[in-house]
């Protein structure tokens, strides 16, 4: 069966049996168990996924003057580009549909609970700065010591991708050896893809109980409304219109989306695009057709700047609250100001995986000296649904993003047996 279709119905499955057995403690418990297992099966091959095969394609992508500097600068165009529009267009859309955000249990009840919470978020901040350092003390470090950022990986495999390039007889062994791990790499992904429907039903499950145990979804429908406007907008109309205008209208970009849905499923219950990525791989190789040189390359770099969905949901979120806590609405001006500092945000965004959304509505206020006492906090109480939405979009575009740089090099390879048609 096709990944896709698996992992809707896996999402599916989950939600009928959190409908049954809600109440069931052991259920919950073994729902919660398995989660957190599958989601570690489901990250575990991700760095050396990355590494190996962005070492390969940067070897691969050299042989060919200026390939290499085309896929940076054209991944590079494709995030800023994208980051801006669908952060312009979550601003359009809450001018034209404007909602407060639902108030939450987790907002701060005092000013010092929001300057520790402040506190906490600027600490996380730097911590994870240093993380993704990629100029460690030595290249192994780099292999090692970030857990949810592949900027250490991606940095040392450009290093050793350089240095294995096949420019003479000697080195050429080696680069035959890498561009051999890199396919094991990507066979192993496709394994793993095709089993991570068992894990999106465990995912699935534990998402669903987290937004009832929470119910701040059920306090403002004006407000989940304005969620459901801004995701068929997007998904139906802004992204595919963005693509086709990228690739001249000579391809069909919702033939593209439906490919890679599986992936998109994934990020979205899982709320990490860490568990997404084997199947965006699988995906982008198989289902889009592109050259394992330019998915090896490209698509580890859209995972960390291509953070249009990141955008477009910040800035929902902190138009929302700020209506939400000032009682009136935002000027065009503030919005429009909002948008840029969310999309500012969405490119650092990445060093907080899980909190993507928070993240950047938190910087985006911060930056525009907007005091709301630590309401943009309260975000954490929808987080399963409006972060799940960000990498579910994110994860779309990393594809898209791909396939863009892949139709400007013609790098794409027939495929006989796709995943969809």
């Amino acid at each position: 069966m096709k990944t896709w279709l698996t992992y809707l119905a896996a999402s599916a499955m989950g939600l009928a049996f959190e409908l049954v057995f809600k109440d069931n403690a052991l259920f919950c418990s073994v729902m919660t168990f398995m989660a957190d297992i599958v989601m570690r099966l489901g990250i575990f091959i991700v760095f050396p996924l990355a590494f190996f095969t962005m070492t390969a394609g940067t070897a691969s992508l050299t042989r060919k003057k200026g390939e290499n500097g085309f896929v940076w600068l054209s991944s590079i165009f494709w995030a800023l580009f994208t980051s801006v529009v669908l952060a312009v267009a979550g601003a359009l859309i809450f001018r034209s549909y404007p909602s407060a955000f639902p108030t939450s249990s987790t907002l701060p009840k005092t000013a010092e609970d929001a300057a520790v919470l402040y506190q906490d978020l600027a600490s996380a901040t730097f911590h994870r700065l240093g993380d993704a350092n990629p100029l460690s003390v030595n290249a192994f470090v780099n292999l090692i010591k970030s857990t949810d950022c592949l900027l250490p990986i991606i940095f040392v495999a450009i290093v050793f991708g350089y240095a294995i390039r096949p420019t003479s007889e000697i080195v050429r062994p080696a680069y035959i050896t890498m561009n051999s791990i890199s396919e094991v790499m990507f066979r192993l992904a496709k394994n793993i893809a095709k089993l991570l429907w068992v894990g999106v039903f465990f995912i699935s499950g534990t998402w669903y109980e987290k937004l009832w145990t929470d119910g701040s979804v059920f306090e403002s429908w004006k407000f989940i409304l304005l969620c459901v406007i801004a995701f068929f907008g997007c998904l139906l109309v802004v992204i595919p219109l963005v693509y086709a205008i990228a690739t001249g209208f000579r391809r069909n970009p919702y033939r593209q989306i439906c490919r890679l849905l599986s992936a998109a499923t994934a990020a979205f219950f899982s709320v990490n695009f860490m568990f997404s990525q084997p199947a965006l791989y699988t995906d982008c190789r198989i289902n889009l057709g592109i050259q394992k040189k330019v998915v090896s390359t490209a698509l580890p770099i859209h995972s960390i700047i291509t953070k249009g969905g990141s955008a477009l949901i910040s800035t929902i979120c902190t138009c929302s609250i700020v209506f939400a806590v000032n009682g009136s609405m935002p000027t065009s001006v503030q919005v429009m100001t909002i948008a840029l500092a969310c999309t500012l945000a969405s490119f650092i965004c990445s060093l907080h995986a899980g909190f993507e959304v928070v993240f950047a509505s938190s910087f985006a206020l911060t930056l525009l000296n907007i005091d709301i006492s630590g309401a943009e906090f309260a975000i954490i109480g929808i987080l399963p649904l409006l972060n799940g939405l960000a990498l579910m979009f994110d994860t779309l575009l990393a594809g898209l993003g791909t396939s863009f740089t892949a139709y400007q090099l013609k790098a794409d390879c027939y495929i006989r047996e796709k995943d969809t048609v």
